[in-house]
């Protein structure tokens, strides 16, 4: 895929995950989370221009994916619990956003024909579903179109507005159920 596919693809496949914050209430999380992912939807392709890196190499694996995972939750490390962005997520959820963004990378280069090593250095095999040629300005832009509606469907749910810490639905969560009837 060229750059604005993998945009739109990653768009695709996140649109659940922003959802899923602005559902918690935490709507500067999933603007944080859209941000990362994005950028790292087409950060494994700086192999194009970093000397010494073949394309579609070692930045094009899963083991490239744990490590964005890891830099994600060092550099959201939780400043204060309660942290409006992703920060104030468990780091479990940031090593997703990491890992999953380079991996939605490795989903749009793994249906073109030049396919993908993803278990690179422990394995040489390759790996290609060959539905796609990566420079089809057509599946371009119909991830692009078809992302961008996902993203748009995931901003459109209805949300209630977040609830105050020691609110009547924070306190009731943290006592029995039956002390809450």
């Amino acid at each position: 895929m060229y750059p604005p596919g993998h945009v739109g693809l990653t768009a695709l496949l996140f649109a659940p995950l922003i959802c899923w914050f602005r559902l918690r209430g935490r709507r500067a999380a999933a603007t944080e989370c859209l941000g990362v992912a994005l950028a790292l939807a087409v950060l494994p392709d700086i192999d194009k221009v970093w000397p010494g890196l073949v394309h579609r190499g070692v930045t094009h694996t899963l083991l490239a994916a744990m490590i964005a995972g890891v830099l994600v939750v060092l550099l959201f490390r939780a400043p204060a619990v309660g942290s409006p962005g992703l920060g104030g997520e468990h780091s479990a959820v940031c090593y997703l956003v990491g890992a999953a963004g380079v991996v939605s990378h490795l989903v749009g280069d793994v249906i073109t024909p030049m396919g993908i090593q993803p278990l690179f250095p422990a394995s040489r095999a390759a790996y290609s579903l060959d539905l796609v040629q990566a420079s089809s300005t057509s599946a371009n832009v119909l991830l692009v179109v078809v992302g961008a509606a996902a993203l748009v469907c995931s901003y459109r749910v209805p949300v209630s507005p977040p609830v105050e810490a020691g609110g009547a639905e924070e306190s009731a969560r943290g006592r029995p159920l039956s002390d809450q009837r």
